[in-house]
C-alpha cells in the first residue's frame, strides 16, 4: 500500500506521496528501487494513486497520446476523462473490471489524489472525484496523515509543511508507509468573477464618474 496526501492552503495546491513499496511481508525502500514514484504528471496536473504500482504504468502509457481527453478541473470532467479512459483501458490494457459480483458498475482500478491549479480532489473506482476545501488522504497510512493535517493545518501557514506532517504521521505508524517523500505543489488559479461581481463593478464605477 501508500500514503497519498493533498492539500491547499494560501493560494497554493499540494501533493505528496511516500516512495515505499511492498511485495507481500517484503519492503522495498526507495533506495532499492529506481522506479519509485506514486505521483505522475498530466500537464498541470499531478496525480497520485495507491495500491497496485501497475496503475500508474497503465496511466501514464494511457495519458502519453495526446489525442486522449484529459479535463481535471472539475470534479464533472474527471468523471468524463475516466469514463472515456475505461473502455480503453479494458481493450488495451486487460483490465479487470468486476472482482466483487456485488459492483454496481464496472470499476477502474484506480484510487487516489489529484492537485492541480483548479484544486485538490479524490479520485474514485467508480471513476468519480470529490473536492476538497482543506486536505485529504488515501491509502493505509489514511488515518494518520488526516488526524496530523487536522492538528497542524490552521498553525502551518505553508502548504508543503502540511502535507509533510501528513505523510510523516502516517511512516511513523503504517507499517505500508515509508519515506523519503515526494512532494509537488502548484498554485492555484483564481476562480472566475461572478457575472454579478462584474456588473456590481462596473456599476460603481460609472458611479464614481458621475460624482
Amino acid at each position: 500500500m501508500s500514503t497519498i496526501v493533498v492539500a491547499q492552503k494560501n493560494g497554493v495546491a499540494c501533493i505528496g506521496a511516500d516512495t515505499m513499496s511492498s511485495l507481500g511481508a517484503v519492503r522495498q525502500r526507495a533506495h532499492h528501487v529506481v522506479n519509485k514514484t506514486k505521483i505522475a504528471r498530466v500537464g498541470d496536473t499531478y496525480i497520485g494513486l495507491t495500491g497496485t504500482s501497475a496503475s500508474l504504468v497503465v496511466m501514464n502509457s494511457y495519458f502519453a497520446n495526446p489525442e486522449r481527453p484529459r479535463n481535471f478541473t472539475s470534479t464533472e470532467n474527471i468523471f468524463e476523462t475516466f469514463r472515456h479512459a475505461h473502455h480503453w483501458m479494458k481493450a488495451e490494457y486487460f483490465m479487470s473490471t468486476a472482482p466483487d459480483k456485488g459492483e454496481e458498475y464496472e470499476t477502474t482500478q484506480f484510487y487516489g489524489l489529484i492537485a492541480n491549479p483548479h484544486g485538490i480532489y479524490a479520485l474514485y473506482s467508480y471513476r468519480t472525484a470529490q473536492q476538497f476545501h482543506r486536505f485529504w488522504a488515501a491509502g493505509s497510512g489514511r488515518d494518520f496523515a488526516l488526524g496530523a493535517m487536522q492538528t497542524v493545518y490552521d498553525h502551518y501557514q505553508d502548504v508543503t509543511d502540511i502535507v509533510r506532517a501528513g505523510l510523516y504521521a502516517a511512516a511513523e505508524f503504517d507499517g505500508s508507509t515509508g519515506g523519503p517523500f515526494e512532494i509537488y505543489s502548484c498554485p492555484l488559479a483564481e476562480p472566475p468573477k461572478s457575472i454579478a461581481a462584474k456588473v456590481a463593478k462596473k456599476a460603481s464605477k460609472v458611479a464614481r464618474k458621475k460624482k
